[in-house]
């Protein structure tokens, strides 16, 4: 029997193999608007067949999950009204043993009563505070009755009801004659307790009059079933089938309370629950004091709103199936085709040289699609062009900038200003024709020396060469104005040999001279000082002239500080902004010279170079 079974199942596969087979084949040969339209009719078959499973379902889902929450709420508000109960009932004991209560029901006009009362009112008054829930406390006895709430005769009339009881005792639920009895909101959950004699020994253990407490649910601590209107509905009633209703409207109410009176569900004490046309009952028993909850499922707005939602479902689904259907053959025809053609033509690109002609291929599809195979074509055609172009144009711009920093290098090297030599030449001639004296062959012997220092020798020169230099040009300054300028110079032995770029030192001390020492009227001081540390050569050039005003100063060092405007001089201090830019050009953004100043005090410069071999300029 079993190789009888295998080979019916192996041809049975077979056959939907071949069937399947067949049917692609037939729809190969059908036009591509006769192939979607039966798309389309599978997508509708299909949305129908999801339409229905989704109502089944949905359907069977909400139904289960009202009745697990119906029976749920149930047990919870079960647990619930037990705590309710026992808090009142240590109210009750509590007030059972108090001794007002008992005097006032035992002699409610005696000279005691003021008293017996205000203590009461304070009392009652606290209980009603701290269980927001109490909404009366009454007493009544033959000879008294004492409520908010409710009038003598129906006092009276309930505490018929507990003659010869003890402990707690259970009304129901009563609505107040003093309110409207119609409306089940007015309800109260209403208690009772017999009071007996226990401080007076005359009176002990015979009966003084009962004790009422009234309770509003709506204020009671407890988690009460939703007020919206859903498809769960919940009702509380007690043994006298006095109703409580949550979130039922009154004719569903009434509905409901005579299913329950037909099975004779409120006096089994048991839970039960029934299945009917429209709901879905559950009746539930609520402690021991006679009362039950009643929840009942309104299948047929379960119903309504499995419905909606289904077909909220399907229409969702049939919209996205109609634009994946419309997106699924736009991306084909206009996206995917042509790609995939432009895919093959850059493979074979790939395999042959770019300098080859080539047949432009033709594409049809999006215009994107058009636009980047002409772009793709062009691109191939001007390749080779533009790479050319661009390593010329590099290395064009590699040479231009050589020559450019080269010419500013020449530039600055020639920018040493020239009225300082004027000045000198004019002094000299000055001395010569008034009078002779040594200072003279000094004054030439200082200014032959920078001459050839000028014209002559490398462009990098050992510090001290540069500062012997500088002290020539300091000379002639002292013998161009006598007793009016002294200079201090200490620099550290390791750093004489310290090669720097020349004419570096002899611009800035110039400065120092011609903008701040000379101007004032008073003898001047230039302090000339260097050293090295962790191979850095730190120059510092001092004077104690006039100063640089605020305003010129903050330019100036904004020069310094932007080493894409360092080169555009000002017509003072030129010489500060040359051998910034020189230091930059040489050394690079690392080393640099810095500026502070204060008017009427003097002028700081210090020089940062690096402490090794320098650089030759380009």
């Amino acid at each position: 029997m079993g190789s009888g079974i295998f080979p019916y199942r192996v041809t049975k596969g077979y056959a939907i193999l071949l069937s399947i087979r067949k049917g692609e084949e037939n729809m190969s040969k059908l036009s591509i608007k006769k192939q979607f339209q039966i798309i389309l009719g599978c997508m509708a078959a299909l949305c129908l067949i999801l339409s229905i499973v989704s109502y089944t379902a949905l359907d069977r889902l909400l139904l289960k999950n009202a009745a697990s929450y119906a029976r749920n709420t149930s047990q919870k508000f079960d647990g619930e009204i037990n705590y309710l109960f026992q808090r009142i009932d240590s109210i009750f004991n509590t007030l059972l043993f108090d001794r007002n209560i008992e005097g006032l029901l035992h002699t409610p006009y005696s000279s005691e009563t003021q008293k017996y009362v205000k203590e009461l009112l304070v009392q009652f008054s606290s209980y009603s505070i701290m269980n927001q829930d109490i909404s009366d406390i009454a007493l009544v006895s033959s000879e008294m009755s004492w409520s908010n709430v409710y009038d003598a005769d129906t006092l009276r009339r309930l505490s018929a009801q507990m003659e010869g009881t003890h402990g707690l005792y259970s009304f129901g639920f009563l609505s107040s004659p003093l309110t409207d009895s119609n409306r089940s909101r007015e309800k109260r959950m209403v208690f009772g307790c017999n009071v007996y004699g226990m401080h007076e020994m005359a009176n002990y253990g015979k009966y003084q009059g009962s004790l009422i407490l009234s309770i509003d649910l709506r204020k009671a601590p407890i988690i009460l079933p939703t007020q919206q209107e859903g498809t769960t509905y919940f009702l509380l009633t007690d043994v006298r089938e006095n109703i409580f209703s949550f979130n039922c409207p009154e004719d569903i109410t009434r509905s409901l309370l005579e299913c329950c009176e037909k099975k004779n569900a409120l006096t089994t004490g048991e839970t039960m629950h029934y299945d009917t046309h429209d709901y879905l009952i559950y009746v539930t028993p609520v402690s021991g004091m006679g009362y039950s909850i009643i929840s009942a499922i309104d299948k047929r707005q379960l119903h309504r709103e499995v419905l909606h939602t289904t077909v909220i479902i399907t229409l969702i689904i049939t919209v996205s199936l109609i634009l994946l259907a419309f997106f699924m053959y736009t991306l084909l025809h206009n996206m995917v085709s042509p790609l995939n053609q432009l895919s093959c033509y850059i493979g074979e690109i790939r395999q042959k040289p770019l300098n080859k002609k080539r047949k432009p291929l033709q594409l049809d599809g999006c215009t994107e699609i058009r636009t980047l195979n002409d772009s793709f074509h062009e691109l191939i055609e001007e390749q080779q062009t533009l790479t050319r172009q661009l390593y010329n144009t590099t290395v064009s711009l590699y040479e231009t900038e050589l020559e450019k920093k080269q010419a500013e290098l020449e530039f600055l090297r020639s920018q040493i200003n020239p009225h300082f030599l004027y000045n000198t030449l004019e002094s000299i001639r000055d001395i010569a024709l008034e009078e002779q004296v040594p200072e003279i062959a000094g004054m030439s012997d200082a200014l032959a020396r920078l001459f050839r220092y000028n014209v002559k020798g490398q462009a990098i020169v050992p510090l001290s060469q540069e500062l012997e230099i500088t002290m020539a040009y300091l000379d002639i300054q002292k013998a161009r104005f006598p007793g009016k300028l002294e200079v201090i110079c200490s620099v550290r032995p390791e750093a004489m040999d310290v090669p720097i770029m020349k004419f570096l030192l002899q611009p800035l001390v110039e400065n120092a001279v011609f903008h701040g020492i000379e101007p004032a009227l008073r003898k001047g001081t230039l302090f000339i000082g260097a050293r090295a540390q962790e191979n850095r050569l730190l120059i510092t050039i001092q004077d104690d002239g006039i100063g640089i005003p605020p305003d010129q100063l903050a330019q100036l060092q904004t020069h310094l500080a932007d080493i894409s405007i360092i080169n555009t001089y000002s017509q003072q201090h030129v010489g500060i902004l040359n051998v910034a830019h020189r230091i930059l050009l040489n050394y690079g953004k690392d080393y640099r010279l810095t500026l502070d100043s204060e008017p009427g005090e003097g002028t700081r410069i210090l020089l940062t170079l690096p402490a090794e071999a320098a650089q030759n300029p380009a």
